[in-house]
């Protein structure tokens, strides 16, 4: 018999897939306890809030896992351009689940206000406003110009997740090719005004 943290685990990952594939509507407990091979009451007893809940475990393990990552291309050393080399990489190479961020985005209408809220201020936390931070660094140097950082940052992450290299050559050099594609268009776009 599977240990508790590891139904707990399985029934969050399947979720977690489900709600990429299919959104929140398009997951049952039902399939969810099937795929993982539980009853489903043993889920309620992982998560007594049901479905809610179990969607508020992904939330929380996706944007803990998110954040991980972009701290990690943050504090990359150098200069802005090698942060944002980094972080454009990171999207590159799939580091991210946008469908799943995507779905996470449109579930939180479907949650109650005091759960909407924790989902999209750990969001922010997490994943926008250390991009923001440093897009206000920039901006005070002058290595970007004068402009809102929060579109700035939000400018770049849109941008950035974009980047999807092809199925048939995703080796680190293609990654990097794209990275540095978005970063010299973001750049050129939001750097400094020349005289």
């Amino acid at each position: 018999m599977p240990r508790q943290s590891d139904t707990r685990a399985r029934a969050r990952d399947e979720f977690a897939r489900r709600l990429a594939d299919y959104g929140y509507l398009g997951v049952s407990l039902d399939d969810i306890a099937k795929a993982v091979d539980v009853k489903k009451a043993s889920l309620y007893h992982h998560f007594p809030g049901g479905k809610p809940a179990l969607f508020m475990e992904v939330a929380d393990h996706y944007t803990k896992e998110a954040s991980a990552l972009l701290q990690s291309a943050l504090a990359t050393p150098g200069t802005l351009r090698d942060k944002l080399l980094a972080l454009a990489a990171s999207y590159a190479r799939g580091t991210y689940n946008s469908a799943l961020s995507n779905q996470i985005y449109y579930a939180t209408r479907h949650l109650e206000e005091d759960q909407r809220a924790e989902v999209s201020h750990a969001y922010v936390r997490g994943l926008i406003q250390p991009v923001t931070d440093l897009m206000v660094q920039a901006v005070a140097t002058g290595e970007l110009r004068e402009a809102d950082p929060g579109f700035l940052a939000t400018a770049f992450m849109e941008l950035a997740a974009t980047v999807h290299p092809p199925q048939d050559d995703c080796t680190p050099a293609t990654t990097d090719r794209l990275a540095q594609d978005v970063v010299d268009l973001f750049l050129r776009g939001a750097g400094p005004d020349t005289p």
